[in-house]
């Protein structure tokens, strides 16, 4: 191995180990972002519980639960646009025509 080998090599085991970081370093944020949405949507899920059975409950919490169930549906929408063809493409179309449209896309965890 001539010494352009081993810098080309060098050079793209460098790039391979940064880039692994930056993945595991997104999928941790991921990781984090869902065990947040799980918990959530669990509160959510005990207050309309609480709702259904007539419960008195204040405002904020009925507030907080109706946030989380607009969360879930965006995060669904997202989802059936990522998994097409060019779906990341389209989710940053979307999100910048939502912004002009003052239409608010991405659940506020992706904010």
């Amino acid at each position: 191995m001539n010494i352009e080998d081993l810098a080309i090599y060098k050079k793209f085991l460098s790039k391979f180990t940064d880039n692994k970081k930056k993945a595991l370093e997104g999928l941790e944020t991921i990781k984090e972002i869902l065990n947040t949405e799980s918990r959530e949507t669990s509160e959510m899920l005990e207050i309309y519980r609480k709702y259904m059975a007539g419960e008195e409950l204040d405002k904020d919490a009925i507030n907080k639960a109706n946030n989380q169930f607009a969360d879930l549906i965006k995060n669904a929408g997202l989802l059936g646009v990522f998994v097409l063809p060019g779906g990341l493409v389209a989710i940053a179309f979307l999100v910048k025509l939502g912004k002009k449209f003052g239409i608010d896309i991405l659940p506020k965890r992706f904010k």
